[in-house]
C-alpha cells in the first residue's frame, strides 16, 4: 500500500488570497498537508491552480475559433486571447515543477480524453477550439494537474459561474476577467484539491490540481492565452 508523503502545497496564483489554484491570478499561500503518492513526483513545487470543462479531447481540434460576437460584459469580456495549439504553449518553459511529470499519458487519459462536464460545459461552442493538458505519473495514487482551455459563448461564460459561490468557490474579478477558485481536503488522501475557472472574452480556463502546489500558475497560463 502507498504510503503519503508530507508535501507544502497549493498557494495559488498569485493574486494574494490564499487559494491553491493557478489561473489568471491565483490565491497565494501554502497549505502544509501529508500527500499521497506512489511516485516520487511530489514535491515543494511553486504553487498551481488548474481546471478542467467538459468534453474535450487531449489535443486541440484544428476547428477555427469562432469570433466573439457579443455584447461585452463589462470588467469580463476583454476579448483577445487564443487556444494554444500544444500544453507547452500554454507555461513557462522549465519554471513548473509538476511539468516534470507525463503529459497526456495514454494510461492515465486512454486513447481519447473526455473532460468531466464542469461549470463551462453548458456555454462551450461546439464549434471552438480546445485544448486538455494533464499531467500525472501513471504510479501516482492523485498527485496530478490538468489545465483546460475552451472556446466559450462570453454573453453566458459569467453568467455560468455566478452558481460556483454556492459550491464553495470564492470568486472575483481579476485580470479583465473573472475567476472562481475553490481549496478543499481530498476525500482519500490527506492532501489538498484546488480548481480554478477563469473567463475572459470567448476564452475559459480550467485548472485543476491535487497534491501539486504552485504559485502564479494561473497568471504563466493567461499571459500565454492572452499574450
Amino acid at each position: 500500500m502507498r504510503t503519503a508523503r508530507t508535501t507544502t502545497l497549493l498557494a495559488t496564483i498569485g493574486i494574494g488570497a490564499a487559494l491553491v489554484l493557478s489561473a489568471c491570478t491565483e490565491g497565494p499561500d501554502v497549505v502544509t498537508t501529508p500527500t499521497a503518492s506512489s511516485t516520487p513526483t511530489t514535491s515543494t513545487t511553486p504553487s498551481a491552480t488548474s481546471t478542467p470543462s467538459g468534453t474535450a479531447s487531449r489535443t486541440p481540434s484544428s476547428t477555427p475559433r469562432p469570433t466573439s460576437t457579443i455584447t461585452p460584459v463589462p470588467g469580463v469580456d476583454h476579448d483577445g486571447g487564443t487556444v494554444p495549439s500544444e500544453c507547452s504553449d500554454l507555461i513557462t518553459a522549465g519554471k513548473w515543477k509538476f511539468a516534470e511529470a507525463p503529459l497526456n499519458d495514454p494510461k492515465v487519459v486512454g486513447d481519447s480524453w473526455s473532460r468531466p462536464k464542469d461549470a463551462f460545459t453548458p456555454v462551450l461552442q461546439a464549434d471552438g477550439k480546445h485544448l486538455s493538458c494533464v499531467w500525472r505519473d501513471p504510479r501516482a495514487d492523485i498527485t496530478n494537474l490538468v489545465i483546460d482551455v475552451v472556446v466559450v459563448d462570453s454573453s453566458r461564460a459569467f453568467g455560468a459561474m455566478q452558481a460556483l459561490p454556492a459550491k464553495g468557490y470564492d470568486c472575483a474579478h481579476v485580470a479583465e476577467g473573472y475567476r472562481c477558485q475553490k481549496v478543499s481536503q481530498n476525500s482519500q488522501y490527506p492532501v489538498i484539491d484546488g480548481d480554478t475557472y477563469f473567463t475572459r472574452g470567448d476564452i475559459g480556463i480550467r485548472i485543476s490540481q491535487s497534491n501539486t502546489p504552485t504559485d502564479g500558475l494561473l497568471d504563466d497560463v493567461t499571459a500565454h492565452v492572452f499574450g
